[in-house]
């Protein structure tokens, strides 16, 4: 197909007759945009209401009409005012495309642009009867011959307008006549994720029940995403966090019998029976952000064993784990070299990116789904205004926009190369991906019936990734900043050092606890989970969860600590009383008490034996010390797991040394004799002298006669 008639065509901006309507293709959207690129969103309008009236568009068949076709146009027109509305007239009117840059920004003017637009009227129909306030009636319209109008494009997409007085809602009408291009093949990724609510993990109770109950019922996001895809030709991004049972480590998955592993071993069940329908990747164990942490350097230790595990998970569901998704969709050299330090078991494949974080084709064309880097990786570029528009299925009337907006949208990118084979489109929906399971599965199965559009898979677009050399146009230096909050990390480089400092916490204090194993799994996993993705939406819920992770170590480490007081010691050498309290309704074991003196006055010479305390107990614990010289000696106390883990709350025991001697002993011997003579003595003059006290006459006295 020659070039010239398409330059023809994107040039052309104004419609006068039906049989000149000016076919204009091209749009764009954004799960992850750039800096930059807010402008470049599209805006889809589910509904457009102007002086009492509120139109909404519930079907427009097909969505790409063929000579003798008949376009049909159906909605709702609602009566907002207070007045009836009587026999109100709806119109279908061919537009023109806005002045733009380039040929998508002008689908994308026209689709954010409001009220009745300057055109032919091309379908109309006047209901029939009154609309009471407060009602909605039903329209339909049909519009004949827009594949036949005589223009220099055999195909594209129409700007139309469906208006009702002054309410208008903005669309589009895709054509073909001829196909006279190359079609380009399309493929769709769609995250299984969770919600960021922090009552999901840690302590059991009513609160996460029922955020499980919240995160996984069927009227639930994550039941939604899985109905709209289900039976459709997408790549699913699955978090482990999901399937619990198949990973590495026992996950902490609620009580057992509870709603909650109810709901996860059923979610778990249907994900793993339908896995092999959906070339599934495994993202990091959480979904680890690994936008954040690539290139800083820290903390890389947890995140290497975070993608460590999603490679046991990949092998049981067939899928693989050695896709890196970083959820801001950006690309650069350094963050690609830190990705392959987390990356080493399974080794990084591929990353997937955002056609906005990459340079652009020549002469401003958008980059191609199948990248490589300078390094060889194969880059993934999902394109970002078909993205977002996946992303706009939020309802049946959102998805119609958004369905006609992706096939004008798509023929102005087919339009950038149209002669060219082997060009390929990736779709990614966002992380927070929350469809109307209904329209998202019209939507896809519209896109995949576009007729310059041949859908395919991932692994296909990977393959061509692998096999594209790498050029000047892959690699990229520049980091993008998102435009959007919640592409923004919550991890921040001092978070990201702390994470392993908290999970070490954790699992020293579980050692020492009657119910550790419990303990380690449930705060375990709430730690881990503090790496996540998902955090970036909900900020102030991050907060929350990393509070309740510190607040549950500290529950341990100030309920087991060292009595202070003061201790006279009046010896050379000998064993000091020092009392560790558990002020907990569980027992701890194996705690170590570690004695230092801060002064040389006294010589700690053996350490106490390990501790165990019952609940709400005291133990007493006794070291042997060696006095040096007399003094006030403050003891340092530091209360440890057998791995040298710090728990507890220490205190400092003061200690009265005062040593003896031998002199001491000679002394008190002396002392002791002379008590002993003074004894002696005074008993020997306490005795009586039998010469001065005569003997009474004891015999009885004889009565005379």
């Amino acid at each position: 197909m020659a070039r010239s008639p398409i330059c023809r065509v994107l040039a052309a901006a104004v419609l006068t007759l039906p049989a000149a309507t000016v076919a204009v293709p091209g749009a764009s959207a954004d799960p992850a945009p750039a800096a930059g690129a807010a402008a470049a969103l599209p805006s889809v309008r589910p509904a457009a209401s102007a002086g009492g009236a509120t139109l909404q568009l519930t079907a427009m068949s097909p969505a790409v009409v063929t000579p003798g076709d008949t376009l049909t146009v159906t909605g709702t027109l609602r009566n907002d005012g207070t007045t009836p509305l009587n026999r109100p007239l709806v119109r279908v009117v061919a537009g023109s495309y806005p002045a733009a840059p380039d040929a998508r920004q002008a689908v994308r003017d026209w689709a954010a642009a409001t009220g009745p637009a300057q055109g032919t009227v091309v379908g109309q129909a006047r209901l029939a009867g009154t609309v009471a306030p407060g009602t909605a009636a039903a329209f339909r319209v049909k519009v004949t011959g827009l594949a036949s109008l005589r223009t220099d494009a055999t195909y594209g997409a129409l700007p139309l307008s469906v208006e009702s007085g002054a309410s208008a809602v903005r669309t589009f009408a895709g054509y073909q006549r001829i196909k006279q291009y190359q079609p380009m093949s399309v493929a769709f990724a769609v995250p299984l994720t969770l919600d960021p609510d922090p009552d999901l993990f840690g302590a059991p109770g009513t609160a996460r029940e029922s955020a499980w109950t919240s995160a996984l019922s069927p009227s639930s996001r994550l039941s939604r995403v899985l109905d709209a895809t289900q039976d459709a030709p997408v790549t699913w991004a699955l978090d482990p966090t999901l399937t619990p049972s198949l990973l590495p480590a026992p996950a902490d998955t609620g009580a057992t019998g509870s709603r909650e592993s109810a709901l996860r071993t059923a979610t778990e069940l249907r994900i793993t029976s339908a896995s092999t329908l959906h070339t599934p990747w495994v993202l990091p164990d959480t979904d680890a952000d690994l936008g954040a942490v690539a290139g800083q350097g820290s903390a890389e230790g947890l995140f290497e064993s975070l993608v460590g595990r999603s490679a046991d998970v990949a092998e049981q569901i067939h899928g693989r784990a050695d896709i890196a998704w970083p959820a801001d969709g950006t690309y650069t050299v350094r963050a690609e070299t830190g990705l392959r330090r987390l990356f080493r078991v399974p080794a990084l494949a591929a990353q997937v990116a955002s056609t906005s974080a990459l340079p652009p084709g020549l002469a401003g064309q958008t980059p191609g789904a199948a990248q490589r880097s300078s390094t060889g990786l194969p880059l993934l570029a999902y394109d970002d205004s078909l993205s977002t528009l996946l992303g706009h299925t939020r309802s049946a009337q959102e998805g119609v926009l958004s369905t006609q907006q992706f096939v004008a949208e798509s023929a102005a990118l087919l339009n950038e190369l149209p002669g060219t084979s082997g060009r390929a489109v990736f779709v990614a929906a966002p992380r927070s991906f929350n469809p109307d399971p209904t329209a998202a599965k019209k939507f896809l199965s519209t896109v995949s019936a576009i007729p310059w559009l041949t859908p395919t898979g991932t692994e296909a677009e990977l393959e061509a990734a692998r096999r594209t050399a790498p050029t000047a146009a892959a690699p990229v230096t520049r980091p993008t900043t998102p435009a959007t909050a919640t592409s923004r990390p919550v991890l921040t480089p001092s978070r990201i050092s702390d994470l392993e400092g908290t999970l070490r916490t954790v699992r020293g204090v579980a050692q020492i606890r009657d119910d550790g194993d419990a303990f380690a799994r449930t705060w375990t996993r709430a730690a881990e989970q503090l790496a996540s993705t998902r955090w970036r939406s909900a900020p102030t819920a991050w907060n929350t969860l990393s509070g309740r992770v510190n607040t549950a170590t500290r529950q341990t480490t100030t309920a087991v600590k060292v009595a202070a007081g003061t201790i006279n010691f009046l010896a050379d050498s000998g064993r000091l009383q020092i009392t560790v309290t558990n002020d907990l309704d569980v027992p701890v074991d194996n705690v170590k008490l570690l004695v230092e003196a801060s002064n040389p006055r006294l010589r700690i010479d053996s350490q106490p034996p390990v501790l165990r305390i019952g609940p709400h107990s005291r133990a007493t614990v006794s070291v042997s010390v060696t006095a040096l010289a007399a003094g006030l000696v403050p003891l340092r106390t530091t209360l440890t797991t057998p791995d040298g883990t710090v728990v507890g709350q220490g205190a400092d025991v003061m200690v009265r040394v005062t040593p003896t001697g031998k002199w001491v002993y000679a002394a008190l011997g002396g002392i002791a004799a002379l008590i002993l003579a003074l004894g002696i003595v005074r008993t020997v003059r306490r005795r009586p002298d039998r010469d001065d006290h005569p003997v009474p006459d004891t015999h009885p006295v004889e009565a005379s006669g």
